[in-house]
């Protein structure tokens, strides 16, 4: 019961102290090049816009970006720099564009001096969020090629008689592979589950259930049925990690059952807390969340924590993260051959770091029993159960509100 409590406190101390900096995010554009003159159209969603200029009113939000987008996104040519023109009709060199729900959208137009030699960089998002990624097409001689700007490739020459290069598939298997790098939920996840481990065949057939999920995502989303939002599909990964300590705590504690009911109950607190509130749309994902964390808890504590059970719970955390990809798709209007390409290699890196992960794990495992290092286990067990329900209700809430 010591040890329970223990736990507990931990669990809120971690829940009200720890935060995770936002370094992601997505933005569009594309490069119409015509001559000497370059179109530009820039595409970002409402919430990039807004932790960008700290402004949520509209007319602020599009008067600040318009100057932050001059200064971050430029065209380079052999006569030097390519001006952004003024568009007349009071527009300026910025003119905002109507293109959809959630989304602000520019266009912008350069024009260079000798259209030899050039360059497109964009630099925007970058400085703030290490981790942005901006899909980006190339149109140039009647030909359309997808790009990928990110923080470590904010520039792109343009041939001036070839054609220009697409992004190959290792540009997809790193951007799948940086993604769980820069993700501590899921570095946290994938080694909580280590702790469950047994038997060292285990750890293989969690790599399995990893890659089964990633597959059934991408099965599912190349069929359109599945429209996810990365808002919720985040939140319900907080909740993946805390519930995977629950489980952990479940397992260590001698009174399973007050363990088996204690973080359900929780989240119906917080139900009740957010009711009074009047949000709605988190109530009910907290009571979903509730009555699912209930029916698991207590199918370990009936089941005995069979291996299974465990391999269920990591196809299900890599079928949600597979979606997340599918998720920001949408905006660039990919043709399905490109699409199915891109989400092979993001899968496929998203695996081989998680695979990554266990295999430095089980190392450094393996050389402390080599050296005869005693750790005390079941302490050790308890603070990462504590610092997985703490970290995984934190991300919880702050994605949910």
């Amino acid at each position: 019961m010591k040890r329970l409590a223990f736990t507990c406190v931990c669990w809120f101390a971690l829940a009200a102290g720890c935060a995770q900096a936002q370094d992601r995010g997505v933005s569009y554009s594309t490069w119409n090049v015509s001559g000497n003159s370059v179109t530009l159209r820039f595409v970002l969603p409402v919430t990039e816009a807004q932790r960008l200029t700290g402004a949520e009113v509209p007319v602020l939000t599009i008067t600040k970006l318009e100057d932050y987008l001059l200064q971050h996104l430029t065209v380079d040519s052999a006569g030097g720099d390519c001006p952004a023109i003024d568009q007349g009709f009071d527009l300026g060199r910025v003119d905002p564009l109507a293109v959809g729900p959630e989304l602000y959208g520019f266009e912008i137009f350069y024009r260079c001096a000798d259209p030899r030699q050039l360059v497109l960089r964009n630099s925007a998002l970058f400085g703030g969020a290490p981790g942005h990624v901006n899909f980006a097409r190339i149109q140039l001689r009647g030909q359309s090629v997808e790009q990928l700007f990110t923080a470590q490739h904010q520039q792109l020459a343009l041939p001036d008689e070839r054609a220009v290069p697409a992004a190959g598939f290792g540009a997809y298997l790193r951007l799948g592979f940086t993604h769980i790098m820069r993700s501590t939920d899921r570095w946290c996840f994938v080694l909580g589950l280590l702790l469950l481990v047994r038997r060292w065949r285990e750890v293989g057939y969690l790599i399995l259930a990893l890659a089964a999920g990633y597959l059934l995502a991408l099965l599912l989303s190349m069929t359109g049925w599945v429209l996810p939002r990365l808002t919720p599909l985040e939140a319900f990964m907080g909740f993946l990690v805390a519930l995977l300590g629950a489980a952990v705590t479940q397992r260590e504690a001698q009174h399973t059952k007050i363990a088996a009911v204690g973080w359900p109950t929780l989240l119906l607190l917080m139900v009740l807390a957010l009711a009074l509130l009047r949000s709605s749309a988190a109530v009910w994902a907290l009571l979903g969340g509730a009555a699912f964390a209930l029916g698991f808890l207590m199918l370990t504590r009936a089941t005995g924590s069979r291996p299974l059970i465990w391999q269920g719970l990591v196809a299900l955390f890599a079928f949600l993260d597979g979606f997340v990809l599918p998720a920001v798709q949408p905006p660039a209007q990919l043709p399905p051959g490109l699409q199915l390409r891109m989400l092979i290699g993001f899968d496929l890196g998203a695996v081989l770091f998680d695979a990554l992960i266990v295999a430095v794990a089980v190392a450094a495992w393996q050389l402390l029993r080599s050296r005869r290092m005693a750790l005390p286990q079941a302490a050790l067990n308890d603070v990462c159960a504590a610092g997985l329900c703490g970290l995984g209700t934190f991300w919880l809430l702050s994605r949910l509100g």
